[in-house]
């Protein structure tokens, strides 16, 4: 019977060692003791790549520029020049809308400017008459200084005649009759002196009226002058409302939208208080075009210019179209929680309209060296701290870790040698120092 047990427990033996070893696991590797109760775990090792992180969002195609076209002024549709698919240069008339009541304003604005040009050569003329009148009083004043001088003289040789008619009348060498004749003329001389002198201040208070009378008639000139202008800008004003009946391309491009036909109403967009309507037309320019990306608010900080794109569209879905971010907004939609990114296109071909969809990858950043593991193998306590178990000499050991980029599928684990032997099933059922045996 010894024999026997002997024989049962060395069979047992063998076949618990085989066990083992075809799980991978050496007899030596077995807790000492009680070898059954050492659980078998799978390890990995980090890998060294070049870590690029990269966003793939929707995308949607836009035109470069797009313009709508709308009214200025009100009238009826005179022509139409385009239609859709139109391709259009700057400048090209797109229709003109007809405005007789604006054509009458113009006429009749012109008949205004020509009376007032009218009033402006009446003006002048007023102004050239004030001048002579001016010229005139002004020679009459230098006459009447001329005739005060004359009668000062006179006045003076009457008074000498006078002083010598009285010596000769004192020595009795002449009658008194004399004596009476200068006294007439001396008096008669001081007559002709006052009489000087006041037609001098009426030929000087005549400069000052001249002089005024020259200034209303410039400021009359002035003033139909300014009023001309005026006229003549309210003309100018015209002309540009009726500019604005010939609706033209702001830009070349092409013809999206037409939204009108001959005949049809049209009301100044500006002046009605109806509600929005539809532009008359749409100009699109999609020479170059703009690929609009919503990035979420995690991914944006890490956009920026210069970042490549690959661009794949549901309509033209080979190959990927490759290129730049050109445009960041650097700043995140309230609503959405995204933020706008913009790459170009040529599209002389045309293959590309505005609206079409796809999906645009973004590269944001590259880690050259960088270590990551299993998504499976990377735990989190429960405050989000990251963590792996290492079997480090047949035990488990816990190390704590800080975690970079994770795509779902490997994380980066910053801080690794890449010899670590991280434990990568059932580590949930681990725990630190517990015993346990490697596959090979």
């Amino acid at each position: 019977m010894r024999l026997i047990s002997s024989l049962v427990f060395s069979v047992a033996a063998s076949g618990l060692a085989l066990l083992l070893t075809g799980c991978g696991q050496t007899p030596s590797q077995a807790a000492p003791g009680d070898p059954a109760k050492v659980p078998a775990v799978k390890v990995v090792s980090p890998k060294t790549v070049d870590l690029v992180r990269t966003t793939t969002q929707p995308a949607t195609i836009h035109a470069y520029h797009r313009a709508e076209i709308h009214a200025r002024v009100a009238g009826y549709l005179k022509s139409l020049n385009v239609d859709i698919g139109k391709a259009v240069t700057e400048n090209t008339e797109l229709g003109v809308i007809g405005v007789p009541d604006l054509d009458k304003a113009r006429e009749k604005q012109q008949a205004n400017i020509r009376r007032l040009l009218a009033e402006e050569t009446r003006a002048a003329a007023m102004v050239k008459l004030a001048k002579a009148d001016v010229l005139s009083a002004h020679a009459n004043q230098a006459k009447a200084d001329a005739d005060v001088a004359t009668t000062v003289a006179r006045i003076n040789a009457a008074t000498s005649e006078l002083m010598r008619v009285q010596d000769l009348v004192k020595s009795k060498s002449v009658a008194e009759r004399l004596l009476d004749e200068a006294r007439e003329k001396h008096e008669s001389a001081k007559a002709a002196k006052d009489s000087a002198i006041a037609a001098q201040s009426a030929a000087a208070a005549a400069v000052t009226v001249a002089k005024e009378r020259e200034a209303v008639a410039v400021a009359d000139e002035l003033a139909a002058q300014a009023q001309t202008d005026v006229a003549r800008k309210a003309l100018e004003e015209m002309d540009v409302m009726l500019n604005f009946a010939t609706l033209r391309s702001p830009f070349a491009g092409i013809v999206t939208q037409r939204n009108v036909d001959p005949g049809d109403l049209v009301r100044n967009i500006q002046a009605s208080s109806e509600a929005p309507r539809l532009p008359l037309f749409e100009i699109s320019q999609v020479d170059m075009v703009r690929v609009r990306i919503e990035v979420p608010e995690h991914d944006a900080p890490w956009v920026n210019e210069g970042d490549a794109v690959s661009l794949k569209l549901r309509s033209l879905p080979d190959p990927p179209i490759k290129g730049k971010v050109k445009r960041v907004a650097k700043q995140i939609n309230l609503v959405s929680r995204t933020m706008s990114v913009e790459m170009e296109i040529d599209n002389t071909e045309g293959l590309l309209l505005p609206g079409m969809y796809g999906e645009a990858t973004i590269t944001l950043t590259t880690t050259p060296g960088a270590r990551v593991l299993p998504a499976t193998a990377v735990r989190f306590d429960e405050a989000g701290h990251g963590y792996l178990l290492l079997a480090d000499n047949g035990k488990v050991v816990r190390v704590d870790v800080e975690t970079g980029h994770d795509d779902g599928r490997e994380i980066q684990v910053i801080g690794l040698t890449g010899n670590e032997q991280v434990i990568e099933t059932m580590s949930r059922r681990l725990k630190p120092e517990q015993r346990v045996a490697i596959f090979d």
